[in-house]
């Protein structure tokens, strides 16, 4: 029998559960288990970095704190980060190992997700092969060499039992 103390802590941690039908395991996020200075929407955990960079060094900052370059995957996630990141940021799609055959990742999936903004993405000027979140919330294709906000993220920590 386990001591009423941790099963009241357990239920404190405000588990959200996500079971997969098949193989009854379940795995439980723990709200408030994100790093330090990281911020938790869902099952992931953000951090926006303190410059502007551009895309690839963007990229390799992340991937030196263990995460990637966010992508959104909803309006409700872009509208979270928006509301407590930063208004427009870099995201992890670009199509510069083929021209206009973009591909967005979020670590190790591609994201099927996306909101390009009406004539977008366009490469004006032959020179736009990342994207960018807008301060409206839409995407668009921009030169990859500029300077934007950075976001990171990676998956909260989890419980399976």
């Amino acid at each position: 029998m386990l001591p009423k103390r941790l099963i009241i802590g357990l239920i404190s941690l405000c588990l959200m559960i996500r079971c997969t039908g098949g193989n009854e395991r379940c795995g439980a996020s723990i709200r408030g288990a994100c790093p330090p200075a990281w911020s938790q929407w869902g099952d992931k955990c953000y951090k926006q970095l303190s410059k502007n960079l551009p895309w690839a060094e963007a990229k390799q900052e992340c991937i030196k704190k263990g995460s990637v370059l966010v992508v959104p995957q909803s309006q409700e996630e872009t509208e979270f980060l928006q509301n407590n990141m930063h208004r427009q940021f870099w995201i992890n799609c670009s199509d510069l190992q083929v021209e206009g055959t973009w591909v967005c990742q979020d670590g190790t999936t591609d994201v099927e997700y996306s909101n390009w903004k009406t004539g977008e993405p366009n490469n004006a000027k032959g020179i736009e092969d990342c994207a960018v979140v807008t301060a409206s919330g839409d995407w668009n294709d921009v030169p990859c060499n500029g300077d934007s906000p950075v976001i990171c993220q990676r998956p909260a920590p989890q419980l399976h039992f």
